[in-house]
Parts: C-alpha cells; sequence; structure tokens
C-alpha cells in the first residue's frame, strides 16, 4: 500500500507550506489535513439539474436521506459523511454552527424550504450511518448545472475546487450535451478519480443480458463503446456507447460507463446496473481511497506552493532591477498587470451589454409568441370542442375544455420558456466564454511579459471553473373569477341545448386569449429575473476572477516597491529572506511531487474510470 515515509512527506510539505501562506491559505491546508487525517475522500456528485444525482446518492447510503424529486435544491453543497447518529449540522455564514435533526434537511437545502438560501446558511453536512461512508468517503451532493438562471455560485465553486474524486451522473434520456461534455472535462480535469453514471436506464428498452463482472460501457480501440451488460442494437446500448465515447473525449481517455436505474434501485434494490456501479465504487474505496487521497491534496497544495513561488520570485525579480533600463522593464511589467486588472470594468461592461442585447430578444420573442401561440391553442380548442364534446351539455363542454385548455396553455407556455431558456443558456455561455477567454488571454500575455521583461517563467493560475445551480419554475392555471363571472358562468352552463354548447365554447374561446398570454408573460418574467440574477453573479463572478489571478503578483509588486525605497542594508536582508522562501517553496513542492508520485503507484481496480493527478 504505501509506506509510513511518503505519508510524512505529505504532512512535512503541508506543514511548512502552512508557515509560508496566509490566513486564507493556512485555513484551507488545514481541511486538507483534517480530511488526511480522517481518511477522508471528498467524492463530488456533479451534473446537470434533474439527472438524479441526490437519487444516486440515497441509493448507495441504501434510503431516502437526500430530498429529491422535481424541486431542485438551492445553491447550497450538501455534504453527507459517516455518523453512528443520524443528524445534520448547519454552519451559518456569521460562523454560528446548529444541529437539526435529519428530518429538517428539507428545510435547509430545498427551494421550498429555505428560498433564495434566506436562513443565511454557509454549509449542510449530513450525518449518516451507511456502510458506503464507513469506508471513507463523503458524498457531495452539488445543485444541478445547465441552468443560467443562477449563475456560478460560491459554495458550488467551493465544492468542485475541494473535491477529490467525482461522479459524474447523465441520463439516457435525454443524452448527453454539448454543455455537459464541457462540464465533465472540467470535472476531469480537477478529480483524481471519476465515474460516470448514466441514469435513468430504465427509460430506453435494453437487451436482455444481465451484467457480469466489472459491469458497464468501456470504449474500444476505435472511440466506439462496447456493451458488456445489454444486447447490441438496443437503445440502452445505443445511447450507452454513445455516452461512453463522448465522455471519453471529454476526459482524455478511456472512460468506464454505468448505465443503472437509481429510483429503481432505490425503491427495490434490484436494479443491476446500480449493482455493477455499487461494487466497483466500494471497490475503489477499499483500494484506491487512501492513494487517490494522498494525490488529491497532493495537488491542490501544490498549486498553492507553485502560486506562492510565483509571488516570492517576482518580489525579488522586481525589487533587484533597481535602477536604468531593468527598472524601465519592472515598470513596463507593472504596467501590463495593471492592464489585466483594469480589464474587470471592461468585463462588467460587456456582461451588461450582452445581458440587455439578450433581454431584448426575449421580450421581442414573447410579443410574438403571445398571439402565435394564442392562435395555435385556440385551434386545438376548437378541435376538442367540434369533436370528443361536440354532443355534450354545456357545463360539460365548460368543465372539460377549461382542464385541457390548462393543459395545451402550460405546454404551449412551457415549450416556448423551454426554448427561450436555452437561448438564453446559449448566449450567456458564449459570453461566460468569451470572458473567460479573454481573461485567459490577458494572462498568457502576462506570464510573455514576465519572461521577456523579466526574465521569469510564472505559472499564473487561471480562472477557475463554476458549477450553475438550477431553480424551479411552476405554473398557476387555476382561474380567478369575481363575482359577475361567477354568476354568468352559472347561467352559462344551465343553457340547454345548442344554445348552451354556443356559449361554453366561445367561453374557451375567450379564456384561450386570456389565459395563454398570462402564461407566456408569467414564463418571460421569470426568465427576465433569473437572467437579471445571472447577469449580476457573472459580473461579480468576472471581478473575482481577475482578483484572484492578479491578485499575488500585485502583491509581489508592490512589496519590491518598498524594497527599492529601502536603505541598502534592509534590501539585502528582504532579498535574503526571499532567497530562503525561495528555497522552502522548492523544497515543498520536492516533497509534495514526491508523495504524489508514491500515491500514484496504487494498484489498478476495476471501474476506476478515468484518473488524472491534479496540479
Amino acid at each position: 500500500m504505501r509506506a509510513t515515509g511518503d505519508n510524512d512527506r505529505l504532512l512535512a510539505a503541508l506543514a511548512e507550506l502552512s508557515a509560508l501562506g496566509g490566513d486564507a491559505d493556512r485555513a484551507a491546508l488545514a481541511r486538507l489535513r483534517g480530511r488526511l487525517g480522517e481518511q477522508r475522500l471528498r467524492v463530488l456528485v456533479a451534473g446537470e439539474a434533474k439527472r438524479g444525482k441526490s437519487t444516486l446518492i440515497n441509493a448507495l447510503l441504501g434510503r431516502a436521506v437526500l430530498p429529491a424529486g422535481v424541486t431542485p435544491l438551492t445553491a447550497l453543497a450538501t455534504t453527507v459523511r459517516y455518523g453512528r447518529d443520524d443528524g445534520v449540522t448547519a454552519v451559518f455564514r456569521d460562523g454560528r454552527a446548529e444541529s437539526f435533526p435529519l428530518s429538517a434537511l428539507d428545510d435547509l437545502v430545498t427551494e421550498p424550504g429555505n428560498p433564495g438560501n434566506r436562513r443565511g446558511l454557509a454549509s449542510v453536512t449530513v450525518a449518516v450511518d451507511a456502510p458506503v461512508l464507513a469506508r471513507g468517503a463523503e458524498l457531495v451532493d452539488t445543485p444541478g448545472t445547465g441552468s443560467v438562471y443562477a449563475h456560478n455560485t460560491a459554495e458550488a465553486q467551493t465544492a468542485l475546487e475541494t473535491m477529490d474524486a467525482a461522479v459524474f451522473v447523465l441520463t439516457a434520456d435525454p443524452p448527453v450535451s454539448a454543455s455537459e461534455r464541457e462540464f465533465m472535462s472540467r470535472v476531469a480535469g480537477l478529480s483524481v478519480t471519476m465515474f460516470v453514471v448514466l441514469n435513468k436506464a430504465d427509460y430506453l428498452a435494453a437487451g436482455a443480458a444481465e451484467p457480469g463482472g466489472c459491469g458497464g460501457y468501456l470504449p474500444d480501440g476505435n472511440g466506439i463503446g462496447q456493451a458488456e451488460d445489454n444486447q447490441p442494437g438496443s437503445e440502452l446500448a445505443q445511447a450507452a456507447e454513445f455516452t461512453a465515447r463522448v465522455a471519453g473525449e471529454a476526459a482524455g481517455r478511456a472512460v468506464r460507463v454505468y448505465p443503472l436505474s437509481a429510483r429503481a434501485a432505490l425503491t427495490s434494490g434490484a436494479d443491476p446496473g446500480f449493482a455493477a456501479f455499487a461494487s466497483d465504487f466500494a471497490g475503489y474505496l477499499d483500494t484506491g481511497r487512501a492513494s487517490d487521497l494522498r494525490m488529491s491534496v497532493a495537488g491542490q497544495a501544490r498549486r498553492l506552493a507553485r502560486s506562492l513561488q510565483d509571488e516570492a520570485g517576482l518580489a525579488r525579480r522586481a525589487a533587484q532591477m533597481r535602477s536604468g533600463e531593468a527598472a524601465g522593464r519592472v515598470q513596463a511589467f507593472s504596467a501590463r498587470l495593471a492592464v489585466v486588472a483594469g480589464r474587470r470594468q471592461d468585463a462588467a461592461d460587456l456582461a451588461a451589454a450582452e445581458s440587455a442585447r439578450l433581454l431584448a430578444g426575449l421580450n421581442e420573442a414573447a410579443g410574438q409568441a403571445a398571439g402565435e401561440v394564442t392562435a395555435g391553442v385556440a385551434a386545438e380548442m376548437d378541435a376538442v370542442v367540434s369533436g370528443g364534446l361536440r354532443s355534450a351539455r354545456a357545463a360539460e363542454i365548460e368543465r372539460a375544455g377549461r382542464a385541457r385548455l390548462a393543459e395545451l396553455a402550460v405546454a404551449a407556455a412551457e415549450t416556448w420558456r423551454q426554448q427561450q431558456a436555452r437561448r438564453l443558456e446559449e448566449g450567456l455561455a458564449r459570453l461566460d466564454e468569451r470572458l473567460t477567454g479573454d481573461l485567459r488571454a490577458e494572462l498568457a500575455a502576462v506570464r510573455d511579459a514576465a519572461a521577456e521583461l523579466l526574465g521569469l517563467t510564472l505559472t499564473v493560475p487561471g480562472p477557475g471553473d463554476r458549477l450553475a445551480p438550477d431553480l424551479g419554475f411552476f405554473y398557476l392555471t387555476a382561474e380567478q373569477a369575481g363575482q359577475t363571472e361567477l354568476l354568468a358562468g352559472a347561467i352559462r352552463r344551465r343553457l340547454p341545448g345548442e344554445a348552451g354548447r354556443r356559449r361554453a365554447a366561445s367561453y374557451l374561446r375567450r379564456q384561450a386569449r386570456g389565459l395563454v398570454p398570462q402564461q407566456v408573460g408569467r414564463a418571460r418574467a421569470d426568465l427576465q429575473y433569473r437572467l437579471a440574477e445571472a447577469t449580476r453573479r457573472l459580473i461579480r463572478e468576472a471581478e473575482a476572477r481577475y482578483a484572484e489571478s492578479t491578485g499575488r503578483l500585485a502583491n509581489a509588486l508592490a512589496t519590491a516597491a518598498a524594497q527599492r525605497e529601502a536603505t541598502a542594508g534592509e534590501a539585502a536582508q528582504r532579498d535574503r529572506e526571499l532567497t530562503q522562501r525561495q528555497e522552502a517553496l522548492g523544497r515543498v513542492v520536492a516533497l509534495l511531487d514526491q508523495a504524489a508520485g508514491a500515491a500514484g503507484t496504487s494498484l489498478a481496480r476495476c471501474g476506476a474510470g478515468a484518473r488524472d493527478a491534479r496540479g
């Protein structure tokens, strides 16, 4: 497994790095040491909204613990850890911690129970006595991605950046999307090991073969997934093969895909696909958890050490270049860095302008849809009235017609809403990609400038990737009738024969002219609100990205400027200190490389999926 010295090297590196970092760095390293001491692997369960992530976790736990269903969770990752006694610990943003029974979880992490996180929670941790957790894992249920409406929350970003391994959840219907492929690539790059689950496999027709051995689908040498569990050519086999190919392209290596039904596994415990996944996942925890945890911790610490190396190296070099052409080079580099920092406002202006353009398009589309959708629903209602309800009594026409009208109005408005949501999602995704690409280009220019002007090779970490939670939406179709309508309706429904039928049909047409635009208007208002929220969060995130990527370098230049103003003796002393700091950070990186290399020699195991050392 591992020698004691391997673990000692990692602990020594973390201790030395903690002494060299700031307060925030020490807090992050303390969390890493805590998980290393407890041998607790942090497994992120990620994917788009409505893919069944919570249900999959519940199936792994063997009982319904996390809220699951049509109402998505709030933008708050929920961590599930082992505990002999069930319970929930909620940490508030002001630092307070409070214990709750497991039955209170709905009130803490669901949108109905805690709308907009009005309770001000920073984190929620659930303690459960379950065998999968007793093996040394903690499962992190994340908000669903793929919705532009609540873009890039800080809570989900923290969960993404602190994971060790991941379970990426897709569904058989609909198939993996382009946005899921991109997100899967990000998760694969940040996790040491990634499993890919194809949930809701029972939605598709499968072959008759039962799974055996190491279950799942694995691409062959040509990139085409080979079905191990189902007859070739079945709908499920085709979906699994396609998913395996896309997942392999996203991760950059062959990835095993597990078709299963988490709901069937939870309700009946008899899903063979889930049994194969659960068996491989448990085997992974037994044989690979310890080494993957050390590799992950070493990778996270290495990124921090390299960032500190950049800061120390830049401060020392800039301080040494005190006069003449050398000083001019420092000034040129400082100006280049200042330009990057100043682009934060440009990014905010671009985001606001693009949001305004998307909003104008949404309003224009709503105006067009109100008439077009109403006409379509009215035509369908005429067909209903002149068809199956042609000989019905007026009261029956009105009762059945109103129910059908509500269905048609909601279906039409929802179709329009989904179309517009996709348009907004694509627009904001393009905007986010542009902002991220602009920042990466700027940081590449900073690296080039450091090499050209200062003779330094900097890592300059780029912008981090973010998760995007989904929020719920619902329609109101109940008729809001006043006293006049109540009286008119009572009379209308009692009119005999053809007169009553004509009145009922006319009433339904009038209702369609009002109800359909009302539902489209509600959908538009919901999209407008979420677009505004997405824009605000995207602007804040863009500003944070710029600050995060350039902050340490700016601090280094400030240190160098102060050193250049110091006396010769003070400057020499400071240079010695920076030299010692660089040497210490070099030792830390060497220890981390050794620890990660030792961890990487762990035994291969069935179903481990794609692995990638961070750093």
